[in-house]
């Protein structure tokens, strides 16, 4: 950038005296050199780009719907804009080299017109994208880039606050436009006032002022005319110094929708960090990349080394010098005695924030193993950092520039901590004073400080404030790494599992339950499960219940409202009956069920049952025998099929007693998540068929389960509790009643 001017606010005219709130003084006070020099290069680029859309639409209207019309300045501008011809459309594009050459003479970049108030907010935006550019081709647009490699001597760049500044709002009501030619009047206290102005109907800021120059600044030399590169009829060619309008394209974002923090809500990060470059720039995102494959890579071959077996972990610090490149090492020794599959996810946590990385979206973590893998590749980017600047030799091997093309801009550590972190609590586990509190999510300093569970059976869980990952299939490559593995030390691949027979689900294969009947009988027990029985939970389960009878006998003979339609006991809504009375008690066969709630999964299955064997029994003794038969005359109703009292209905009844609620929770968070059982099946190493098994009700061993829990995202006391026929609704969701559109029962 040139010389820094005498007076970088000298624009301003003696009427800017009375404006409250203009910026003033020392040009530094709002823009650091560096910040001051990407809102140049921003301003550049986009004239440029607007430059080359002018000649591409000329006079024609713009349209929005056009194929690539989103990648260009013009999709920018106000839709009001849209039907503006080529002299407007130029005019735009040299306020932003207008705007950029006050920045390369070192003087505020201070809005003349409506127009060139749009173009600042538009270039304060683009900015921070600069970033994203390597070091050469800031310096060739005149951009002076931070030197040296202490992180402690860089800030990153900030446009908001004082940068944003030199937005004028009200600026808009100095033009000549807004200004009364009336003469002023003389007030009753003797103050004189001039006539007030009406604003038109699209505001003072509509395209047909926005050339109008504000009162409180000199307005530019009318003819400046436009730069001679801007002036070929058809093709824009960018000057000398400038990347190409493609490449403008690219660094600027136009048209590109995507979101490199999408994982995030809006609440996790600071609200400055609207894009990744000037976080992370791709140079450091490739460093990262390069450091989270190395990291991966040694997983995988402690995987294959240890497997299921506890990782032996020197006592001496003095021997343990050949483990320092261990993933194992690396991790807490708490870890030390995790499953295969636990250290399996583990290893594709650092995956995942590779795949982030070469992808262009921020490595965000989304759960504490995550974290702990950050960690991880940020230590393995300081290692070879340390390699790059020691030896250009080791720069060609790794795939990286030498250690001289990593000035401090792509060395923020720090930053990164801040940027992608929402903490560092999992650290605690490396600091043996605070080991114990982070092994205990019950400590009262855990408690008081909220750091959640840090156990690593819960590290895989996600936060509740990011978006979960979408689990990404085993390629080819691990599943043959898999396959090859010693079978001695993989708890799937042993002999005594994979000979062993599979559990039972103790179904009657020749059992086939009525359409229907599985999932109203799930919707029923997940209704019994509510922690308060309100009236709309209580009308869902009666008329529920009523479905379930029908569905149970599955044969039009019986129709339970023919069962119980003169019951005392009975109650009318105003859609229909229902087959309770107004407490909600139902008379069975051997006692009167009042439907409740407030159970736990397998008490619901249990009591669900049971009601559905004495309702059963019930309609079995009163079939033909109602009073409302009776009122009909004719015939008796013929009698019930002896099969199906004897043999279909105890059948159905078994079917529907199994303890369901551990394939319940699996089969839930595999669907939830797009899994198949293989699928569930291969990053838990265990056999396919046991998986099935386990989906379809088969009883289930705690440990085999437990491994389940990374591959689901779910911290394995879940599971656990799932096998005690618990159900935790966060992960498996009760079903919601109908809002009560039947009315309170009379």
């Amino acid at each position: 950038m040139a010389g820094t001017a005498d007076d970088p606010f000298g624009a301003y005219t003696e009427e800017a005296e009375s404006f409250s709130e203009l910026p003033h003084g020392d040009l530094g006070e709002y823009l650091r050199p560096f910040d001051a020099g990407l809102l140049m290069a921003a301003g550049r680029m986009l004239a440029v780009s607007a430059y080359r859309d002018t000649a591409h639409y000329a006079d024609r209207p713009f349209d929005r719907g056009e194929k690539d019309a989103a990648a260009t300045v013009l999709n920018l501008l106000p839709e009001t804009c849209d039907g503006q011809g080529h002299a407007f459309r130029r005019d735009v594009a040299r306020a932003f080299w207008d705007l950029a050459d006050d920045l390369a003479a070192g003087r505020a970049p201070l809005p003349r017109c409506q127009a060139e108030t749009w173009a600042l907010t538009v270039m304060l935006d683009a900015a921070p994208r600069m970033c994203a550019a390597d070091d050469e081709e800031l310096t060739a647009l005149g951009v002076p880039v931070p030197s040296g490699t202490n992180e402690s001597s860089y800030r990153a760049p900030y446009f908001e606050e004082e940068a944003w500044d030199f937005v004028i709002e009200d600026a808009k009501y100095t033009i000549p436009e807004a200004q009364s030619p009336a003469p002023a009047e003389e007030t009753g206290d003797g103050v004189e006032e001039a006539g007030a102005v009406t604003e038109p109907e699209g505001g003072w800021d509509a395209p047909a002022y926005w050339f109008s120059p504000y009162g409180i600044a000199r307005p530019r030399d009318a003819g400046r005319g436009h730069p001679d590169w801007a002036d070929a009829p058809e093709q824009i060619v960018a000057p000398s110094g400038l990347p190409s309008t493609d490449r403008a394209v690219h660094l600027l974002g136009l048209g590109d929708d995507f979101d490199p923090w999408q994982a995030a809500d809006s609440e996790v990060l600071h609200p400055r960090l609207r894009t990744m470059a000037d976080t992370l720039t791709p140079l450091a995102a490739r460093l990262l990349t390069v450091a989270a494959e190395m990291v991966a890579e040694r997983g995988w071959q402690d995987l294959l080394a240890h497997g299921d077996r506890v990782f032996a972990r020197p006592d001496d610090a003095e021997d343990a010098w050949e483990l320092e490149e261990s993933f194992l090492f690396q991790l807490p020794p708490l870890c030390d005695g995790q499953s295969a599959a636990w250290r399996l996810a583990m290893v594709r946590a650092v995956e995942n924030l590779a795949d982030d990385l070469r992808s262009g979206r921020a490595p965000l973590p989304t759960c504490t193993a995550e974290e702990l893998a950050f960690h991880l590749i940020l230590a393995e980017a300081e290692a070879v950092l340390d390699f790059l600047d020691d030896s250009d030799g080791y720069a060609q091997t790794v795939g990286l520039p030498t250690g001289g093309h990593f000035t401090v801009r792509h060395r923020t550590f720090d930053q990164w901590r801040g940027a992608f972190l929402q903490d560092e609590d999992v650290l605690m586990h490396y600091d043996q004073a605070l080991a114990g509190i982070a092994a205990d999510p019950d400590h009262p300093v855990s408690q008081q400080a909220g750091t959640g569970d840090l156990r690593p059976r819960a590290w895989f869980a996600p936060f509740g404030n990011v978006r979960p990952r979408t689990p990404r299939p085993l390629t080819d490559q691990d599943r043959a790494r898999l396959a090859d593995a010693d079978p001695g030390i993989f708890f799937a691949s042993t002999p005594a599992l994979a000979e062993a027979p599979l559990p039972s689900a103790e179904a009657d294969t020749a059992t086939v339950l009525p359409d229907g009947l599985r999932d109203e009988f799930e919707h029923f027990t997940g209704l019994a499960q509510r922690r308060f029985f309100d009236e709309p939970c209580a009308i869902a389960m009666a008329a529920s219940l009523d479905r379930l009878l029908t569905r149970l006998f599955d044969t039009d003979t019986v129709v339970p409202f023919d069962i119980w339609p003169l019951n005392p006991r009975a109650s009318a809504v105003k859609t229909g009956l229902l087959l309770v009375d107004p407490d909600f008690c139902l008379q069975g066969y051997t006692r009167t069920w009042r439907l409740s709630a407030d159970r736990t999964d397998r008490e619901a299955r249990q009591w669900a049952v049971a009601l559905l064997e004495d309702c059963a029994k019930y309609i079995l003794a009163n079939h033909g025998h109602t009073a409302l038969d009776r009122l009909r005359g004719g015939p008796p109703s013929p009698p019930l099929d002896q099969q199906l009292y004897n043999e279909v209905l105890p059948a159905r009844l078994r079917e529907l007693a199994r303890d369901l609620t551990p394939a319940g929770m699996l089969g839930y968070c595999t669907r939830q998540l797009g899994m198949s059982g293989a699928q569930l099946a291969e990053e838990a190493i265990l056999p396919e068929p046991l998986v099935a098994a386990w989906l379809d009700g088969a009883p289930v061993t705690p440990s085999q389960l437990m491994r389940c829990a990374p591959a689901l995202q779910l911290s394995e006391d879940v599971l656990l509790e799932a096998l005690d026929g618990k159900r935790d609704t966060a992960y498996w969701p009760l079903p919601d009643p109908p809002p009560d559109q039947q009315g309170r029962p009379e």
